[in-house]
């Protein structure tokens, strides 16, 4: 069956995906653009927003690589010069028309990368908590904490009878280690922490002004900024080789000099 020109009527070979007198797409269903821009617009939260964002990406480097078939490169690259560019709106030249194709494409994978690859910094310190609980890892508790704490926790280490080599070493000897120990009396061996957020609640002004004050009264530290805070509420699941449990769980996060931390234990409290 003869195919003819969805655009202007011009006639066409069988294969054809652009029209070769005006340039115009004989198959709009696989228009890069238009598949590639599907990805973010289902309501899906972020622990799925990846997974379709790369079936998106395929889908659109597929649609592309059909398109391309068949066209010299050259013959794009010499198109793309400023004046078809600039007259882009009027031009019936194929090879602008695929190279813009081809460059708005490149944008839209770099923003679904981007997108995708965004994902909640102010959970960080609650990562390193449950991290440093099942280890016994002072390091990651020292990374959840804030500078100011760590700072005044080695002024205590250095006056400690027991000497040691690090802050984290300090955390580890002092808390970490009844902590992994009383998990492991509950839940058995091997106790892993996951935990999704259920809702977060910004925290108010004054809240943020409290613990710089506490900073200064308690720490001796007046010379602390707390930008951002947040009160998370999470569902907790802890499994163990012989146990496991499910609890709901409050804690507050603060963006202090820049880094999301946990700047009290008492800002964390489990559910009845």
């Amino acid at each position: 069956m003869a195919r003819f020109c969805t655009s202007c009527g011009a006639p066409l070979g069988d294969d054809a995906e652009f029209c070769t007198a005006c340039g115009a797409a004989q198959n709009p269903s696989q228009q890069p653009a238009a598949n590639a821009q599907q990805a973010p617009a289902n309501g899906m939260n972020m622990n799925n927003f990846t997974e379709a964002a790369g079936a998106a990406a395929q889908n659109a480097a597929n649609a592309v690589k059909n398109t391309f078939d068949g066209v010299s490169l050259n013959s794009v690259k010499n198109a793309m010069n400023a004046e078809n560019i600039k007259n882009v709106g009027k031009t019936k030249d194929k090879n602008v028309i695929i190279g813009l194709a081809a460059a708005v494409l490149v944008l839209i994978l770099v923003i679904i990368i981007a997108v995708s690859a965004v994902g909640k910094p102010y959970t960080k310190p609650i990562d390193n908590l449950f991290k440093a609980f099942t280890k016994a890892d002072g390091s990651a508790l020292e990374k959840a904490f804030p500078d100011y704490m760590n700072e005044y926790m080695e002024d205590r280490m250095d006056k400690s009878d027991k000497k040691y080599d690090s802050v984290s070493e300090f955390y580890e000897d002092g808390i970490l280690e009844s902590v992994q120990e009383s998990l492991e009396d509950e839940y058995g061996e091997h106790v892993k922490i996951s935990y999704k957020v259920k809702k977060k609640t910004t925290l108010k002004k004054k809240a943020l002004n409290d613990l710089e004050d506490d900073a200064k009264d308690v720490y001796d530290n007046d010379d602390v900024n707390v930008t951002k805070g947040y009160e998370l509420k999470l569902k907790v699941k802890v499994k163990g080789s012989e146990d496991k449990d499910e609890k709901t769980m409050r804690i507050k996060v603060y963006k202090i000099d820049g880094k999301w931390c946990i700047a009290d234990m008492s800002d964390a409290d489990f559910d009845d």
